[in-house]
Protein backbone atom coordinates (compact mmCIF):
# COMPACT_ATOMS: atom_id res chain seq x y z
CA UNK A 1 0.00 0.00 0.00
CA UNK A 2 2.77 2.07 -0.29
CA UNK A 3 1.66 3.50 -3.45
CA UNK A 4 -1.80 5.20 -1.91
CA UNK A 5 -2.47 8.79 -2.36
CA UNK A 6 -3.39 9.38 1.35
CA UNK A 7 -4.68 12.17 1.10
CA UNK A 8 -6.84 10.89 -1.40
CA UNK A 9 -7.47 7.77 1.23
CA UNK A 10 -8.50 10.35 4.02
CA UNK A 11 -10.91 11.82 1.59
CA UNK A 12 -12.91 8.81 0.71
CA UNK A 13 -12.83 7.36 4.10
CA UNK A 14 -14.55 10.25 5.24
CA UNK A 15 -16.90 10.10 2.10
CA UNK A 16 -17.70 7.29 3.29
CA UNK A 17 -18.56 8.86 7.22
CA UNK A 18 -20.53 11.47 5.65
CA UNK A 19 -23.02 8.66 3.84
CA UNK A 20 -23.41 7.09 7.40
CA UNK A 21 -24.37 10.39 8.89
CA UNK A 22 -26.18 11.75 6.19
CA UNK A 23 -28.29 8.72 6.21
CA UNK A 24 -28.95 8.43 10.15
CA UNK A 25 -25.84 6.56 11.14
CA UNK A 26 -24.63 6.91 15.28
CA UNK A 27 -21.64 8.84 15.01
CA UNK A 28 -19.65 5.99 16.62
CA UNK A 29 -20.38 3.95 13.64
CA UNK A 30 -19.05 7.12 11.79
CA UNK A 31 -15.72 7.07 13.43
CA UNK A 32 -15.63 3.14 13.31
CA UNK A 33 -15.76 2.44 10.10
CA UNK A 34 -13.77 5.56 9.23
CA UNK A 35 -11.14 4.06 11.61
CA UNK A 36 -11.39 0.65 9.79
CA UNK A 37 -10.87 1.73 6.17
CA UNK A 38 -7.94 4.04 7.09
CA UNK A 39 -6.04 0.79 8.84
CA UNK A 40 -7.13 -1.41 5.92
CA UNK A 41 -4.71 0.78 3.49
CA UNK A 42 -2.32 0.38 6.38
CA UNK A 43 -2.60 3.59 8.29
CA UNK A 44 -1.94 2.95 11.66
CA UNK A 45 -1.90 6.68 13.31
CA UNK A 46 -5.48 7.43 12.03
CA UNK A 47 -8.00 9.64 14.52
CA UNK A 48 -11.93 10.50 13.69
CA UNK A 49 -13.90 12.31 15.42
CA UNK A 50 -17.97 12.83 14.07
CA UNK A 51 -20.71 14.75 15.41
CA UNK A 52 -24.17 15.13 13.85
CA UNK A 53 -22.75 17.97 11.53
CA UNK A 54 -19.12 17.47 11.03
CA UNK A 55 -16.54 15.00 10.37
CA UNK A 56 -12.85 15.58 11.37
CA UNK A 57 -10.36 12.91 10.15
CA UNK A 58 -6.40 13.19 11.07
CA UNK A 59 -3.59 10.78 10.17
CA UNK A 60 0.22 10.90 10.53
CA UNK A 61 1.80 8.88 7.50
CA UNK A 62 4.90 7.34 7.56
CA UNK A 63 7.35 10.19 7.01
CA UNK A 64 5.66 11.76 9.73
CA UNK A 65 3.47 14.40 7.61
CA UNK A 66 0.08 15.00 9.25
CA UNK A 67 -2.89 15.23 7.25
CA UNK A 68 -6.11 16.33 8.43
CA UNK A 69 -9.68 17.10 7.05
CA UNK A 70 -12.72 18.23 8.44
CA UNK A 71 -16.33 18.17 6.20
CA UNK A 72 -19.43 19.96 7.21
CA UNK A 73 -22.47 17.72 6.86
CA UNK A 74 -25.93 19.76 6.67
CA UNK A 75 -28.10 17.23 4.49
CA UNK A 76 -29.84 14.66 7.50
CA UNK A 77 -31.80 11.55 6.14
CA UNK A 78 -32.50 8.10 7.06
CA UNK A 79 -31.57 5.31 4.61
CA UNK A 80 -30.57 2.11 6.58
CA UNK A 81 -29.57 0.01 3.36
CA UNK A 82 -26.65 2.88 2.96
CA UNK A 83 -25.45 2.05 5.93
CA UNK A 84 -25.60 -1.55 5.87
CA UNK A 85 -24.25 -1.14 2.51
CA UNK A 86 -20.63 1.46 3.45
CA UNK A 87 -20.48 -0.88 6.68
CA UNK A 88 -19.95 -4.09 4.73
CA UNK A 89 -18.18 -1.86 2.65
CA UNK A 90 -15.30 -1.43 5.09
CA UNK A 91 -15.56 -4.75 5.90
CA UNK A 92 -14.43 -6.56 2.89
CA UNK A 93 -11.53 -3.98 2.52
CA UNK A 94 -9.98 -5.19 5.63
CA UNK A 95 -9.64 -9.04 3.64
CA UNK A 96 -9.29 -7.32 0.29
CA UNK A 97 -8.13 -3.41 -0.24
CA UNK A 98 -9.39 -1.57 -3.84
CA UNK A 99 -7.86 0.74 -5.60
CA UNK A 100 -8.83 4.19 -4.73
CA UNK A 101 -10.46 4.82 -8.07
CA UNK A 102 -12.62 1.68 -7.82
CA UNK A 103 -13.34 2.28 -4.11
CA UNK A 104 -14.73 6.14 -4.86
CA UNK A 105 -16.94 4.35 -7.55
CA UNK A 106 -18.32 1.95 -4.57
CA UNK A 107 -19.00 5.00 -2.24
CA UNK A 108 -20.62 6.69 -4.91
CA UNK A 109 -23.15 3.98 -6.58
CA UNK A 110 -23.97 3.62 -2.97
CA UNK A 111 -24.41 7.69 -2.97
CA UNK A 112 -26.83 7.52 -5.76
CA UNK A 113 -28.94 4.64 -4.71
CA UNK A 114 -32.25 5.86 -4.58
CA UNK A 115 -34.76 4.87 -1.84
CA UNK A 116 -38.12 3.90 -2.73
CA UNK A 117 -40.43 5.24 -4.78
CA UNK A 118 -42.47 8.70 -3.50
CA UNK A 119 -45.85 6.08 -4.23
CA UNK A 120 -44.62 3.19 -2.25
CA UNK A 121 -43.87 5.74 0.62
CA UNK A 122 -47.00 7.30 0.98
CA UNK A 123 -48.36 4.04 0.74
CA UNK A 124 -46.54 2.90 4.14
CA UNK A 125 -47.06 6.18 5.72
CA UNK A 126 -50.88 5.74 5.33
CA UNK A 127 -50.49 2.00 6.51
CA UNK A 128 -48.66 3.16 9.41
CA UNK A 129 -50.38 5.82 10.79
CA UNK A 130 -53.90 4.00 10.72
CA UNK A 131 -52.30 1.14 12.27
CA UNK A 132 -50.95 2.70 15.19
CA UNK A 133 -54.84 4.97 15.21
CA UNK A 134 -55.82 1.42 15.93
CA UNK A 135 -53.29 0.59 18.23
CA UNK A 136 -53.93 3.36 20.49
CA UNK A 137 -57.58 2.09 20.40
CA UNK A 138 -59.25 4.00 17.86
CA UNK A 139 -61.87 2.42 15.97
CA UNK A 140 -62.09 1.70 12.19
CA UNK A 141 -63.16 5.39 10.97
CA UNK A 142 -60.44 6.82 13.15
CA UNK A 143 -57.99 4.73 11.27
CA UNK A 144 -59.67 5.53 8.11
CA UNK A 145 -59.12 9.05 9.15
CA UNK A 146 -55.44 8.46 10.14
CA UNK A 147 -55.17 6.62 6.37
CA UNK A 148 -55.74 10.06 4.58
CA UNK A 149 -53.72 12.11 6.92
CA UNK A 150 -50.46 10.11 6.98
CA UNK A 151 -49.92 10.67 3.21
CA UNK A 152 -50.32 14.31 3.62
CA UNK A 153 -47.56 14.71 6.26
CA UNK A 154 -45.02 12.86 4.52
CA UNK A 155 -45.64 14.69 1.24
CA UNK A 156 -44.98 17.89 3.58
CA UNK A 157 -42.32 16.13 5.08
CA UNK A 158 -40.36 15.41 1.87
CA UNK A 159 -41.35 18.35 0.16
CA UNK A 160 -39.85 20.35 2.49
CA UNK A 161 -36.69 18.41 2.82
CA UNK A 162 -36.52 18.72 -0.91
CA UNK A 163 -35.97 22.61 -0.72
CA UNK A 164 -33.73 22.15 2.84
CA UNK A 165 -36.35 24.02 5.42
CA UNK A 166 -35.85 23.92 8.98
CA UNK A 167 -36.70 20.38 10.35
CA UNK A 168 -38.55 22.02 13.27
CA UNK A 169 -40.89 24.71 10.69
CA UNK A 170 -41.62 21.61 8.63
CA UNK A 171 -43.27 20.12 12.18
CA UNK A 172 -44.99 22.76 13.09
CA UNK A 173 -46.61 22.86 9.43
CA UNK A 174 -46.90 19.25 9.82
CA UNK A 175 -48.89 19.31 13.04
CA UNK A 176 -51.10 22.20 12.47
CA UNK A 177 -51.97 19.89 9.18
CA UNK A 178 -52.85 17.09 10.80
CA UNK A 179 -55.01 18.49 13.44
CA UNK A 180 -56.91 20.96 10.84
CA UNK A 181 -57.79 17.72 8.71
CA UNK A 182 -58.83 16.12 11.42
CA UNK A 183 -61.42 18.46 13.00
CA UNK A 184 -62.13 19.16 9.05
CA UNK A 185 -63.43 15.47 8.19
CA UNK A 186 -65.02 15.32 11.62
CA UNK A 187 -67.60 17.91 10.81
CA UNK A 188 -68.39 15.35 8.70
CA UNK A 189 -71.25 12.82 9.39
CA UNK A 190 -69.59 9.90 8.24
CA UNK A 191 -66.05 10.58 9.75
CA UNK A 192 -67.85 11.60 13.14
CA UNK A 193 -66.00 10.44 16.50
CA UNK A 194 -64.61 11.58 19.46
CA UNK A 195 -61.31 9.98 19.43
CA UNK A 196 -59.95 13.26 17.69
CA UNK A 197 -56.71 12.85 20.35
CA UNK A 198 -56.03 9.23 18.87
CA UNK A 199 -56.12 10.16 15.57
CA UNK A 200 -53.72 13.09 15.62
CA UNK A 201 -51.57 10.78 17.84
CA UNK A 202 -51.69 8.20 15.37
CA UNK A 203 -51.10 10.27 12.49
CA UNK A 204 -48.28 12.34 14.10
CA UNK A 205 -46.03 9.30 14.29
CA UNK A 206 -45.19 9.98 10.46
CA UNK A 207 -43.05 13.00 11.83
CA UNK A 208 -41.87 11.55 15.35
CA UNK A 209 -37.81 11.69 15.33
CA UNK A 210 -37.54 8.36 16.49
CA UNK A 211 -34.32 7.67 14.83
CA UNK A 212 -33.15 10.90 16.58
CA UNK A 213 -33.64 9.55 19.89
CA UNK A 214 -32.54 6.34 19.50
CA UNK A 215 -29.12 7.81 18.30
CA UNK A 216 -28.90 10.00 21.13
CA UNK A 217 -29.20 7.01 23.23
CA UNK A 218 -26.96 4.60 21.67
CA UNK A 219 -24.06 7.58 21.13
CA UNK A 220 -24.21 8.50 24.88
CA UNK A 221 -24.31 4.71 25.47
CA UNK A 222 -20.80 4.53 23.85
CA UNK A 223 -19.72 7.77 25.74
CA UNK A 224 -19.80 10.52 23.61
CA UNK A 225 -21.78 12.42 25.69
CA UNK A 226 -21.76 15.83 23.00
CA UNK A 227 -23.49 13.87 20.14
CA UNK A 228 -25.86 11.81 22.64
CA UNK A 229 -27.18 15.34 24.01
CA UNK A 230 -27.03 17.32 20.82
CA UNK A 231 -29.17 14.42 18.96
CA UNK A 232 -31.48 14.37 22.12
CA UNK A 233 -32.19 18.23 22.07
CA UNK A 234 -32.88 17.59 18.21
CA UNK A 235 -35.66 14.88 19.16
CA UNK A 236 -36.75 17.65 21.67
CA UNK A 237 -37.06 20.07 19.41
CA UNK A 238 -38.64 18.09 16.78
CA UNK A 239 -41.64 16.89 19.22
CA UNK A 240 -42.15 20.78 20.02
CA UNK A 241 -42.77 21.92 16.95
CA UNK A 242 -45.35 18.88 16.14
CA UNK A 243 -46.89 19.97 19.79
CA UNK A 244 -47.19 24.17 18.76
CA UNK A 245 -48.41 22.64 15.26
CA UNK A 246 -51.30 20.54 16.90
CA UNK A 247 -51.70 23.29 19.36
CA UNK A 248 -52.07 26.02 17.63
CA UNK A 249 -55.09 24.46 15.44
CA UNK A 250 -56.72 23.53 18.47
CA UNK A 251 -56.10 27.15 19.74
CA UNK A 252 -57.54 29.33 17.22
CA UNK A 253 -60.63 26.75 16.56
CA UNK A 254 -61.52 27.16 20.52
CA UNK A 255 -60.96 23.33 21.62
CA UNK A 256 -58.09 24.46 23.67
CA UNK A 257 -59.81 24.74 27.09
Amino acid sequence: MNNIDNKSLITLASYAGQIILENGGETYRVEETIKRMLFSYGIINAESFATPTVIIVSIIDDTGEIISLTKRVSRSTVDLEKITLVNNLSRKLEENPLQLSLLKKELDLIEEKTPYKTSTQLLMAALLTSSFTLLLGGNSRDAILSFIIGPGLLFIQLLFKKYNLNAIFTNIIGGSYAALIVLMLTKLSFFNTRNIDLIIVGSVMVLVPGIAFTNAMRDTLMGDYLSGSSRAVEALLTAVGIAVGVGSVFFFSGLWR
